[in-house]
């Protein structure tokens, strides 16, 4: 069991605003980086970090299966789980607006918004295939520390969707977006340090 130099109580909880988002930047948005970007100032060219907030981690699902016998229904398991849902992540904004657009431009890789196609620019023609725009997506929980302490990696994601930006002149609070992402599998493992 991890140990921290301050000593402290079982009933500690974890909380909703010690989440981060890391990953590094798939191959195909670097090279956009590297290509259309050559001062590197508008897209973060190798990893990303967020702080987020919002449902990070899905359900998890293995569903029963009911087995009908001798007049009773058993369940048992059905030893496989259900499709993965996408995650939906919101994130502050940096006052460069870098992390917005990091997702925005690698959202309008997948889908041109003027050609309406994938990689309309023929960025890395040597790599076409589906590994070249997805990436893995690593979320630690934190303890009050800003200890790592749980980590689940959601492997080959992409993006979906990015979320509006909402301005409010009123509300003197940061701008906040979101991004919502597929995958194909998550891996979730407890961190000791």
């Amino acid at each position: 069991m991890a140990k921290n130099s301050i000593q402290q109580s079982m009933l500690n909880k974890s909380r909703a605003d010690k989440f981060l988002l890391v990953f590094d930047v798939p191959p195909i948005l670097k090279e956009f980086s590297k290509k259309f970007n050559q001062d590197n100032t508008s897209i973060i060219p190798d990893s990303v970090q967020f702080s987020i907030f919002g449902a990070a981690v899905p359900e998890i699902t293995v569903p029963a299966v009911d087995n009908r016998y001798a007049g009773n229904t058993l369940y048992v398991s059905s030893h496989s789980k259900s499709p993965f849902p996408p995650v939906s992540i919101g994130f502050k904004i940096d006052n460069e607006y870098k992390n917005y657009w990091t997702m925005y431009s690698w959202l309008n890789l997948l889908h041109d918004q003027y050609e309406g196609r994938y990689n309309v620019r023929e960025i890395n023609e040597n790599n076409p295939d589906f590994q070249n725009y997805q990436t893995d997506l690593t979320i630690y929980g934190k303890d009050e520390f800003n200890n790592n302490r749980i980590k689940f990696t959601y492997t080959k994601a992409f993006p979906t969707t990015v979320e509006a930006i909402n301005y409010d002149y009123t509300n003197a609070d940061e701008i906040t977006s979101g991004f919502t992402f597929v995958y194909s599998q998550l891996h979730t493992e407890v961190v000791n340090f």
